[in-house]
């Protein structure tokens, strides 16, 4: 059987955009022979290190984006993070789960952090008319939250620390993604995907048990 962490493709560097002090979208080539569902993510691989990243651009896209965290003594991380372009990394198949499913049910996504990226591409893949509720610690860790608000039914921005220069966000929810979810999610049917720490996440399911218990829920967290 192959292995679908294994490397088989090779991506070259393009450029790097940050988003703050610590987290950067890292633009690259794009295989000719790769293809991917909105929501899925590979293994990238530089100097003996891997680390799975979730892809940020629709499946039409002529490049591919990862949105990536700089984590302090992150091997990869910080590695990325420094890398000029034209450097070539090495890149696995697609995979993962967390891909939209056509259901007569509300979709519900919840995200903090970089876990936001497999929105993002299903909104760059033309998805509308979900509820998405996105956390973070201020209101710049609130990630491409232009085009997803415009693409939600309804958007629900959450931030656990300051609240200052929010003036944009007049729907803010001053807490945690899982107050939000107690406070604006009606108890009822719904499809939830969550994409975030899995302490968030364990913290959701817990919730949606016992506030939503006939929720379908859908998940991908990082460490």
């Amino acid at each position: 059987m192959t292995d679908p962490a294994a490397p088989v493709h090779t991506v070259t560097v393009a450029g790097r955009q940050w988003l703050d002090a610590d987290s950067f979208v890292l633009q690259c080539s794009r295989p000719d022979a790769f293809s991917f569902e909105a929501g899925q993510h590979v293994s990238l691989f530089c100097e003996q290190e891997e680390r799975d990243y979730t892809l940020l651009s629709a499946p039409s896209a002529v490049d591919l984006r990862f949105l990536i965290k700089r984590v302090a003594g992150g091997k990869l991380s910080t590695r990325l993070a420094e890398l000029a372009p034209g450097a070539v990394l090495a890149m696995s198949r697609a995979k993962g789960y967390l891909t939209y499913r056509s259901t007569d049910r509300p979709a519900v996504f919840v995200a903090t952090g970089v876990g936001i990226a497999p929105f993002v591409s299903m909104a760059a893949a033309g998805k509308t008319g979900y509820t998405l509720i996105q956390g973070a610690r201020n209101p710049a860790g609130l990630y491409f939250r232009q085009e997803l608000r415009a693409a939600a039914a309804r958007y629900i921005p959450c931030v656990s620390g300051t609240t200052k220069a929010a003036a944009d966000l007049p729907n803010l929810y001053p807490g945690r993604v899982t107050g939000a979810v107690k406070r604006f999610l009606e108890p009822g049917r719904y499809d939830v995907y969550l994409c975030g720490s899995r302490a968030m996440i364990t913290e959701m399911i817990l919730l949606l048990d016992e506030h939503c218990p006939a929720a379908r829920i859908y998940s991908e967290a990082y460490s």
